[in-house]
């Protein structure tokens, strides 16, 4: 699966009004080939439980986007319809970056965005490849987040493509979502053995990781 999203910054506060109230044009702007969509707003930027540095990456709304295959996003984006700030009006929007991401299910999350959801923006250590990212991220890395208690969800998104800085680094490597049925689970699962192992290994591949807890509102539901 391939998931476009826009991270962006919003010139004031986005609230579930601002949403009722564009929610027909979310789903105007998300039609045609896309197989779901996703309208994630920011309500609370927090760190991690492991305490990692943190990016510059400042986001009050991330939107996604699902597609079978990287032709069919690029399909969707020659739309005159789709719009990647999912609707929100032009003047509400400061700063927006788009990304497309090779999705990677873990633990497959609850029907209709249930429970809490944290996001979470990684960037890899300077000194290991994409390649390496990747390996150490999808495989080994996915398997300790399984031993996780009480998660109900679990999807990586590595970054293919993005903005990148002067010297050719992406803004963004990869966009992690984990689902608790609630805000102590999520920070109980961190406190034990095995959240404390998950986050020793992502030292061997991530140098900063923020953390955003968000309020998920399904635009269309995935096929």
């Amino acid at each position: 699966m391939i998931t476009v999203m826009a991270l962006i910054q919003t010139a004031i506060e986005i609230t579930e009004k601002t949403v009722e109230n564009n929610f027909d044009a979310m789903q105007i702007a998300a039609s045609g080939d896309v197989k779901g969509a996703v309208f994630n707003r920011v309500i609370k930027c927090g760190r991690h439980p492991y305490n990692y540095a943190q990016t510059d990456i400042e986001l009050d709304v991330i939107s996604q986007f699902f597609f079978p295959d990287i032709s069919s996003s690029m399909t969707a984006a020659s739309s005159s319809a789709f719009n990647l700030a999912m609707g929100l009006p032009g003047p509400l929007i400061a700063d927006l970056n788009a990304i497309l991401c090779l999705q990677n299910t873990v633990v497959a999350p609850p029907m209709n965005e249930g429970g809490i959801k944290w996001m979470s923006i990684l960037r890899k250590r300077p000194d290991i490849s994409s390649e390496d990212f990747q390996d150490h991220w999808f495989n080994l890395h996915s398997s300790l987040a399984k031993r996780l208690v009480h998660i109900s969800g679990c999807r990586q998104n590595l970054v293919l493509d993005g903005p990148r800085d002067a010297k050719g680094h992406m803004m963004v490597d990869g966009v992690l979502e984990l689902w608790f049925p609630d805000n102590d689970s999520f920070e109980t699962a961190f406190q034990t053995a095995a959240g404390k192992t998950l986050m020793i290994h992502a030292n061997e591949f991530a140098a900063e990781i923020s953390t955003f807890m968000t309020s998920p509102v399904e635009i269309i539901g995935k096929s």
